[in-house]
Order: structure tokens, then C-alpha cells, then sequence
């Protein structure tokens, strides 16, 4: 049974391997398995030990975040028994993955009676929680579904991973070393992650891809019918359902967006657009807060469709259910 130890040399029993990675491996105390022990890798320690020391502790230093249980944030240091550091311990995090959520599959078995007004929720509280990083100095860098839990019986969102976040503690600047090509905007494609400053514009943009993900079942806003790869389709800012909507495959994906509320398709086109080339055009935290919060008033008025996959097109005349979702 793997043992690791506090600074006072307390030993702490781990339960069973919950999860591992790329970094590390997760696993509950066994006593309090509401806590988790984050161990990196031992390559990883030998590779870059002391700066991720170095930045968990800078990360600890922020007590608001620390205390924050919508993140799983660092909480103590853990070492092994020698004294040598090896990762640090953190609150267990409760729901499922929002990739589960974003797939024109899994939500059914996930999510169950998984409507619109729901994802709405969310997605506001993953905006608040990124608003609350930003009013912080924090950016969340490696924006990822994966990384992103969701619980279903409410709309409570915890951000896991947080390791990887982008900070600045005492004047020392902490990068986000990592991401993914199709999530990140083009002006920070092709650099080195852990050269690039992110900026709350690159970040509103990779927030607004995971929101048009999840109320697209899954689909990307660069995945175009007969076009190139989405990383190619993002650089060349070719969103499909923009002007002229080329590129939309029938079906599905076409009926989705024709029930999408005015305001949000214009937010995305204007994002996945114009926004792709300038960030100062990308919707902003709070357009994105006061689109979504009116969605869902108007939902509650039944305006608009509330099932995932609406079996038609919006007709011109018709704003959606006329029943009104309860809360």
C-alpha cells in the first residue's frame, strides 16, 4: 500500500488508484477519501520537480482560490519518505466529465432528462468560476471538456487539473505549459505553451468554443462539412455556421442551431468570425453571462425548444415549446 507524508512526517495511507496520466497518479487517503494526493511521475519530478514545487506553493499562497470548492486547488504539500516532495493533496471533486455532456451520445447515459435550460446552468457557472480566476490573475490556459466536471443531479461545476493554470504570485510568473491546437486561438498557435502569456481574450475564445461544443452536442465550431482539419479551419477563421452557413451538415447539427437564440448565434458568429482574426472582437465573460441568463428566462417562458436534439428546423414563426421548464 503506497504511503505518503506531510512536512511534520505524518504518514497517510492512499486507497486504490483512481486515476493517472500523463503528470501523475490520483489517489482518495484512505481514511478521508474526500481528500485526494495528487503523485507526479517520477520522470516529471526529475524533469521539472522544483518548478512545479515552486508553483503548487505559489498556488497555495492564494487563499480565496484555495478555499474555493469549485476548484480542485492545491491545498498541502506531500512528500514521500525521504522528505522529497512528490505532489500535494486536494478536494475530491464530485461529477463527470462535460465531454460526457458535449457527445451526441453519451449525455443520455450521463446526463439523464439532460435539457437546454440545464446546460445553460453549466455553462453560467463555468463562466462565473472563470470570471472569478480572471478577478484573481489567474487563467485557466489548457481550456479542455475533460477537465471540466459536471454534476447531474444540479448545475455545480468543479474545474479539476488546476496544476496547469497560468498565475502570477509575488511577481513571479507561473505559465500554463500545455493545450491543445483546435481550443487555442490563433495568435498562440505553433508557440511554445510555456512561452505564451494567455490573455482573458484567448481565454474567452476557448471558453466559447466549449460552450458551442456543449450546446452542439459535441460538434466544434471549426468541424465543417468537406473542410480541412479544425485547427487548419480555425486559422482560417472558416466557421461554418456563420455567413451563409456553408459547410452545416443536414440534420441534427442544422436543427440545433436554427433553435439557437439570436443573441447567442450572434455572440459565436461574431467570436468564431471576426474574433478569430482580432481578439478585441471576441464576446466578452459578461456578454456571454447576460446571453445565457437571458436564454434562460426566455426558456422559462417557453420561446425556445428545450430538448438536446430538436427532430426539426425552427419554424420562422414558432419560438419554441410552449410549455415553460421548471427550475
Amino acid at each position: 500500500m503506497k504511503v505518503v507524508y506531510s512536512s511534520e512526517r505524518e504518514p497517510q495511507q492512499l486507497g486504490e488508484l483512481l486515476a493517472k496520466g500523463g503528470e501523475g497518479e490520483i489517489y482518495p487517503l484512505r481514511d478521508r477519501p474526500e481528500i485526494l494526493i495528487k503523485i507526479y511521475h517520477d520522470a516529471i519530478l526529475k524533469k521539472r520537480g522544483k518548478d512545479l514545487q515552486d508553483k503548487v506553493q505559489a498556488m497555495r499562497q492564494v487563499t480565496e482560490l484555495r478555499n474555493n470548492r469549485k476548484l480542485s486547488w492545491p491545498l498541502i504539500p506531500v512528500y514521500d519518505a525521504q522528505q522529497r516532495w512528490v505532489g500535494y493533496a486536494m478536494y475530491r471533486a464530485k461529477g463527470i466529465p462535460m465531454a460526457k455532456l458535449a457527445h451526441a451520445m453519451l449525455y443520455q447515459k450521463n446526463f439523464p432528462g439532460l435539457n437546454r435550460r440545464k446546460v445553460a446552468g453549466y455553462l453560467l457557472n463555468l463562466l462565473e468560476t472563470t470570471r472569478f480566476l480572471h478577478n484573481h490573475g489567474v487563467m485557466i490556459g489548457d481550456c479542455n471538456l475533460q477537465n471540466i466536471l459536471c454534476d447531474p443531479n444540479s448545475e455545480d461545476v468543479v474545474l479539476i487539473d488546476c496544476d496547469s493554470y497560468q498565475l502570477s504570485v509575488s511577481g513571479k510568473h507561473y505559465p500554463c505549459p500545455v493545450g491543445m491546437a483546435d481550443m487555442t486561438p490563433k495568435e498562440q498557435q505553433g508557440k511554445d505553451f510555456s512561452k505564451v502569456l494567455r490573455t482573458e481574450e484567448s481565454e474567452a475564445f476557448s471558453i466559447a468554443i466549449i460552450m458551442f461544443m456543449s450546446l452542439m452536442l459535441g460538434r466544434h465550431p471549426y468541424d465543417i462539412q468537406g473542410g480541412t482539419e479544425r485547427a487548419e479551419n480555425l486559422r482560417r477563421a472558416a466557421f461554418a455556421y456563420g455567413k451563409g452557413n456553408k459547410g452545416i451538415p443536414k440534420g441534427r447539427w442544422y436543427n440545433i442551431w436554427s433553435h439557437m437564440p439570436h443573441k447567442l448565434k450572434e455572440l459565436f458568429i461574431r467570436t468564431f468570425t471576426d474574433g478569430a482574426e482580432a481578439p478585441q472582437h471576441r464576446a466578452t465573460l459578461a456578454e456571454w453571462i447576460e446571453a445565457l441568463t437571458l436564454y434562460r428566462k426566455e426558456i422559462d417562458k417557453g420561446w425556445h425548444e428545450v430538448a438536446m436534439a430538436p427532430t426539426e428546423p425552427k419554424k420562422s414563426e414558432y419560438r419554441g415549446s410552449r410549455v415553460g421548464v421548471q427550475a
